[in-house]
């Protein structure tokens, strides 16, 4: 397989992989606007963790090609890339297409996350100003004073 060859299916395999971490994403902020059990968060923390592993794995492969073609794994190397060879734009740009989005629903999913932090920890804030004493003990039990 030539190197050209090599780097195009690594590139869409990347492209194929961020089209499902994109559907994890996309589940996992309806599920943050729904009131999420921490089985459905975790399962789903765990998958994503799964595809940023394989996108990492595949990030490596991407950038041994580029380099045993003489080139950095960087925009400019690729442009160059591209320019030499054109058939391969199309795929790099849906894949930095795919991962700007990603990018993106992954920073929407934690400033949901965030706001929701800063709402229970507003919420037990308050209660402990009203009640005068901490609600919970050291392990999250209701303290018995």
């Amino acid at each position: 397989m030539s190197h050209i060859d090599a780097l195009l299916q690594c590139v869409d395999e990347q492209s194929e992989l961020l089209n499902d971490f994109i559907q994890v994403l996309e589940a996992e902020g309806a599920l943050l606007l729904e009131t999420p059990s921490n089985e459905a968060l975790g399962a789903l923390t765990t998958r994503k963790n799964d595809y940023a592993r394989r996108l990492s794995e595949l990030d490596q492969a991407r950038a041994a090609t580029l380099a045993s073609m003489g080139q950095a794994d960087d925009r400019a190397s690729i442009d160059v890339v591209c320019a030499l060879h054109p058939d391969l734009r199309p795929a790099f740009d849906t894949l930095f297409e795919r991962a700007a989005h990603a990018s993106a629903l992954n920073q929407d999913n934690g400033q949901i996350l965030k706001t929701f932090m800063e709402h229970n920890q507003q919420a037990l804030d308050t209660l402990r100003g009203l009640m005068g004493q901490d609600l919970y003990d050291a392990r999250g039990r209701l303290s018995k004073k």
